[in-house]
């Protein structure tokens, strides 16, 4: 059986396709790389799914990975995709060596973590950011006591906490994902 080669191109937006039917109500900005790492995708995103959730769909759309312990990439192999009832299915190879999500936070998705820290934090005094979502200032926020800040049973293990850093670990495993309407 013969594999169809999927272009890097063609494997974004097959991608994009996927995570806009899965994330209904999330943006998407799904982008090839472009010069040496033209291989690459990178996905962005604000609030919505946990990184962990898109990973796990863009990881199947990488044809290959990079391997840190060889400094090399490390062959995915083919996937097999079922066409129409009455075709076969296929296998294709992704052309992608690697994509990368990054989940960005708006201030909806601040005044999110703001609630999390006031209901389930060891720190519910601690104020990140204003009524309008606006993060305050990149300094310490605990007064040296960052290592006793926990949330939903983790604990923090730096020294310091600015509000950016407290965003992204209370919001870390927090689904923002819009609910769609019920017609």
């Amino acid at each position: 059986m013969t594999s169809t080669i999927i272009p890097t191109k063609d494997v974004a937006a097959l991608l994009r396709k996927k995570l806009r039917t899965t994330f209904s109500g999330v943006k998407f900005s799904v982008r090839c790389a472009t010069g040496t790492a033209a291989a690459w995708i990178n996905v962005t995103y604000d609030d919505g799914p946990t990184h962990q959730q898109v990973q796990a769909i863009a990881g199947r759309f990488e044809g290959r990975s990079f391997n840190g312990q060889t400094d090399s990439y490390d062959d995915n192999g083919t996937t097999l995709v079922a066409g129409d009832a009455d075709e076969m299915p296929t296998t294709v190879r992704y052309s992608c060596d690697g994509i990368i999500v990054t989940r960005n936070y708006s201030p909806a998705g601040h005044l999110a973590a703001q609630r999390v820290i006031r209901e389930d934090s060891s720190m519910r005094h601690l104020v990140i950011c204003d009524e309008h979502g606006t993060l305050n200032g990149h300094h310490d926020l605990t007064d040296g006591r960052a290592e006793d800040f926990s949330v939903g049973g983790r604990g923090w293990a730096h020294p310091a906490l600015s509000a950016w850093s407290a965003v992204r670990f209370v919001l870390e495993r927090v689904d923002l994902t819009p609910t769609p309407a019920h017609h």
